[in-house]
């Protein structure tokens, strides 16, 4: 019987594989909406991991592939608020637009922090980016937090960001 109707059983495929392709193509710019739309902040930013590391990391997506990381000195980070970050994610974003490290107040800050600016990749569904020389870093992103997945001997370490609306 398909045989006999090879045309239905083909407009009934392309139609199925259309409607298919336009969620998985939907959920996909819902998620992007909410990655471009505001910044993320590192987990415990003003606690122990900024103490420990002496820095308190911000990051914010762009649509072309590019994202900026903030790294703000801590206790310093602890007087920042969120829109001299979101001016600061501006001025970078107009100061460069290829990969770079750049150390300055940004004309918004009284002190120096660094802004890499970088690029990641899709690859098979997944976000990944480069991050150090054994494997590329992981990005997973959920509701209201994306996590950094790197590469480690014994286990991967995971680090986690937290949504911050514009």
């Amino acid at each position: 019987m398909l045989m006999k109707n090879r045309g239905l059983f083909i407009t009934m495929f392309l139609m199925l594989s259309a409607i298919v392709f336009s969620d998985i193509s939907s959920a996909q710019e819902d998620v992007d909406v909410v990655i471009y739309s505001g910044y993320f902040s590192r987990e415990q930013n003003d606690g122990d991991m900024a103490e420990m590391s002496g820095k308190s990391h911000y990051v914010k997506f762009y649509r072309d592939n590019r994202f900026i990381r903030l790294y703000i000195p801590y206790p310093y980070s602890k007087t920042v608020t969120p829109e001299a970050i979101r001016e600061v994610f501006q001025v970078v974003n107009k100061q460069s637009a290829g990969s770079a490290y750049i150390k300055d107040t940004f004309g918004v800050l009284d002190e120096k922090i660094i802004a890499h600016i970088d690029v990641f990749r899709r690859i098979d569904g997944e976000i990944m980016f480069d991050c150090g020389f054994s494997a590329p870093c992981k990005i997973v992103f959920d509701k209201d937090v994306f996590k950094v997945l790197k590469k480690g001997i014994v286990k991967d370490h995971v680090t986690q960001y937290n949504y911050v609306s514009e």
